[in-house]
Formats: C-alpha cells, sequence, structure tokens
C-alpha cells in the first residue's frame, strides 16, 4: 500500500526550530487570548494573525533550510493526483452514505461566532489549513515517522491534532488527521494534504453556514 522508497530525512536545524516556532506562537497566542481585553471581538483577529505570522515564519525556515521539495512542497506529479482524487471521492462517498444513514447527524455541525465572515472564510478555509498541514504533517508527522515509523506516526500525529482542535482524543479531527497522514504518505505531496483539508474545512463551514 505505501511506496517503497522513505521521505527524504528532514535536517534536525527545521525540526528543532519549527517546533519551537510552533510552540512559541501558540502560547503568546494564548496567552494574548486569556488576558486580552474584549475577547469575544479579537478573537478572530488574534487567530488570524497568529496564522500569518506562523506561515511566514515557516515560508522563511522552510527556504533557509532548503527543505521545499523534502517536504512534499514541488508541484504534485500524476500519482500525487491520482491519490488526491481516490481519497476526495472515498469520503465524499462515505459522507453520503452517513447522510442517507443519518440526516440529523450533520444539523449540529456548529461553529463559534468568530470564525463567521469573510475573515473567518478566509482563516478555516485557506489559511488554517495550509499552516496546520506543514505543522501537524511536514513537520510533526515526519519527525515521529523518521524514528516510529508510519502507523504510530499516522496516529500520534492525528491524536495530537485532535487534541490541539477540541482537547479531546477522540473527534472528527482525530479521523481527519488520519486521513490527511495517510494521503501525504501515499501521495509524497503536501499540497495533497493540504487539498484535501481545505476542503473538509470548506464543506463544514458551507454546513455550519446552511444550519445557521
Amino acid at each position: 500500500m505505501f511506496p517503497d522508497k522513505s521521505f527524504a530525512q528532514l535536517p534536525s536545524q527545521f525540526l528543532l526550530f519549527g517546533l519551537l516556532l510552533y510552540i512559541s506562537l501558540e502560547l503568546i497566542t494564548t496567552t494574548l487570548l486569556t488576558y486580552g481585553q474584549d475577547f469575544s471581538v479579537t478573537q478572530q483577529t488574534v487567530v488570524l494573525c497568529l496564522r500569518l505570522v506562523e506561515l511566514i515564519g515557516f515560508m522563511l525556515l522552510i527556504w533557509k533550510c532548503q527543505v521545499h521539495e523534502s517536504l512534499g512542497l514541488s508541484k504534485p506529479n500524476q500519482a500525487a493526483w491520482i491519490v488526491f482524487f481516490k481519497v476526495s471521492a472515498l469520503c465524499l462517498l462515505v459522507v453520503g452514505l452517513l447522510y442517507v444513514v443519518h440526516p440529523p447527524l450533520f444539523a449540529y455541525v456548529q461553529l463559534p461566532t468568530w470564525l463567521y465572515g469573510m475573515m473567518g472564510l478566509l482563516l478555516m478555509v485557506i489559511l488554517a489549513p495550509i499552516v496546520e498541514e506543514i505543522i501537524f504533517r511536514g513537520l510533526l508527522y515526519r519527525m515521529l515517522r523518521e524514528r516510529w515509523g508510519v502507523w504510530v506516526s499516522v496516529l500520534v500525529s492525528a491524536a495530537f491534532f485532535s487534541l490541539v482542535h477540541h482537547g479531546l482524543l477522540l473527534s472528527p479531527q482525530l479521523i481527519g488527521g488520519i486521513i490527511f497522514a495517510l494521503a501525504y504518505e501515499w501521495s509524497r505531496s503536501l499540497w495533497v494534504a493540504i487539498g484535501l483539508h481545505m476542503g473538509a474545512n470548506a464543506a463544514v463551514y458551507m454546513l455550519s453556514v446552511l444550519n445557521v
């Protein structure tokens, strides 16, 4: 099922500084959201700025460490596109079957109020998928995979993905994290994982708007 060749090993400098960048910015943001004034008004702005700073920081780090190709950020090849369309089709089939079997399940899809509007759409559908795939698949998954192999790394990185989003081990993000990691593994393209993540977030956003 998995390709025979391994990922190119990432330099320890990228892994170390990438992890420090992520942890530092998340701590700063948590502090601002916890102790800042007018929390409900500024939350969207704070999180949007965080994602922009993270994106710029990681782009600079990727350029500095020359890991563009190693991360799978080159133009996707035909095999990567095939993985993208196969995984997308399978996900759509599963969602369609769930809707047929139990339609009320989709009536409970809701987002925090601060995620609505154009800025919320930009954050959820564009910025978050790019930044989170660099962090959770390009950084965390790859770091784990070099030591523990595929399956342990898929499950552990997906568990962290779920915990960061909801503080829960079992959540829809756990399933999403598994799917994105496997797609990355099969395609060797981070763009495939980013595209799937964007599609999933766009679907959730649309369902939430329709349910308002």
